[in-house]
């Protein structure tokens, strides 16, 4: 019996085994912008305080 030269199951395993991988790489990238995006409010809120406090 000849062997197909395209194995489904395997090609499956190898996209199913990807599949975390870029998930996880998506959730690594959405941290970091949502880190960014936090210091760079603390940094806008801190500018405001001191701003607001020498007026006084």
């Amino acid at each position: 019996m000849k062997w197909p030269k395209v194995d489904p199951i395997r090609l499956h395993r190898r996209s199913a085994e990807r599949q975390p991988k870029g998930l996880k790489t998506l959730w690594l990238v959405i941290a970091v912008i949502a880190t960014t995006v936090a210091v760079a409010f603390l940094l806008y809120v801190s500018i405001l305080v001191y701003g607001v406090m020498q007026r006084l």
